[in-house]
């Protein structure tokens, strides 16, 4: 477990959320989604549909599998089982693992419809499939892995996670709704190959 103050807290959030979205920015840049997940995806849907299988994934995992561990966890740890008249009053009793269970799917509810929503004005005001294929994946795979980190408690990495997720959110949007967004865009990814250089062996060897 990881206490903060309100002044660490600020100060984490303004140091992790540009870094987060410069992070998402690289995996989409390095076309990780293209070289290692598209593949697998183009067998059984066409890339301009893919966005949308997202939502169908995201929908699943939201409203279907997170909701079910978060009623199992509340009849495990609820003393009289799970009492479907009063479905919510876990709120003030569990605690720990099965706590956080339900937290997670309280995070994911509160976070897909604001995702199927970018996806949607994406589409309809055309962003190029590149970005609207490569950040739809990429929230995808992080948000499943913020309810797991969430559930096993790697706190500290479940907050990176959950982070970079609503910068893929982020990006999305501004690719619809930022006039002419794609030219600065580019910017951003020089600044994530000035990092990339920086950061290779080659430009510490003083040999």
């Amino acid at each position: 477990m990881t206490k903060l103050s309100p002044k660490a807290v600020t100060m984490a959030l303004v140091v992790l959320a540009p870094v987060c979205f410069l992070a998402t920015a690289a995996m989409q840049q390095l076309q990780l989604v293209e070289k290692f997940v598209l593949p697998i995806l183009h067998y059984f849907f066409l890339r301009k549909d893919i966005p949308f299988v997202m939502i169908g994934i995201m929908f699943v995992w939201t409203y279907v599998i997170t909701a079910s561990l978060s009623v199992i966890a509340q009849s495990a740890g609820l003393k009289n089982g799970y009492d479907n008249n009063v479905p919510r009053i876990y709120k003030s009793s569990l605690k720990g693992a099965l706590g956080r269970v339900i937290a997670a799917h309280q995070v994911a509810l509160e976070n897909s419809p604001v995702f199927f929503t970018a996806v949607v004005i994406a589409t309809l005001n055309k962003v190029p499939p590149t970005y609207r294929t490569s950040f739809s994946v990429i929230y995808t795979v992080l948000r499943i892995l913020h309810t797991i980190t969430y559930i096993l408690d790697f706190d500290i990495a479940r907050a990176i996670i959950h982070i970079m997720a609503l910068s893929c959110i982020g990006w999305l949007f501004a690719f619809a709704l930022i006039p002419q967004f794609e030219s600065n865009y580019s910017t951003v990814i020089e600044v994530v190959t000035l990092l990339r250089s920086v950061s290779d062996d080659t430009v510490w060897n003083f040999d």
